[in-house]
């Protein structure tokens, strides 16, 4: 039998669809191993501590991807604020497929292992935070009022995400995204 060639970039893409769908609790070892394509002895190759490793690698990967499609985006000052904005809102819009998708931060965050997690799960939410809270403040408010704008967008967002799923209704999420330009100042 022929061995398979599997690539980094779909054993990541895979890992992460595992525990978002199911969290952590919720993604075994064989469910892993199954959705990967890999052996488990290969995953743990790959990823000494187990699941633990996995998530934390996941976790790494979804850190990163809001650092270049969120922060990135926000930082660039050569562009109208308004376009940065619906830039970064489509990219979460995109991320989540419109509410129809589960955040993985979320779905993290609430595990047996979640103080493992905390400080990776917590800099996510500290990046969208900031973006949002520099959008606030180039729209003229004030550095305490634009943070509480900020942290209010997040929740939108996520509660948004629970509701959507719960209702199997993406226009809550939809909606929920169309607001924030406004609640950050923005026409």
């Amino acid at each position: 039998m022929p061995v398979t060639k599997v690539f980094p970039e779909d054993v990541d893409r895979k890992l992460t669809e595992v525990f978002t769908r199911f969290g952590y609790d919720g993604a075994s070892m064989e469910l892993l191993s199954q959705a990967t394509g890999l052996k488990k002895a290969s995953l743990y190759h790959r990823f000494p501590g187990g699941k633990r490793d996995m998530a934390a690698h996941v976790l790494k990967n979804v850190e990163q991807w809001f650092l270049d499609n969120f922060q990135f985006v926000i930082e660039q000052e050569n562009i109208p604020v308004e376009e940065r904005l619906e830039k970064a809102l489509l990219a979460i819009s995109s991320l989540f497929e419109d509410g129809a998708r589960n955040c993985s931060l979320r779905m993290l965050s609430a595990c047996s292992e979640t103080p493992y997690f905390q400080v990776s799960i917590a800099s996510c939410f500290t990046i969208i935070s900031n973006a949002f809270t520099k959008v606030a403040i180039e729209n003229g408010m004030t550095e305490s009022v634009a943070t509480a704008k900020a942290m209010q967008a997040i929740i939108n967002i996520q509660g948004s995400l629970v509701l959507s799923r719960a209702m199997n209704d993406n226009n809550i999420f939809k909606t929920s995204i169309a607001s924030i330009p406004q609640l950050l100042g923005l026409p």
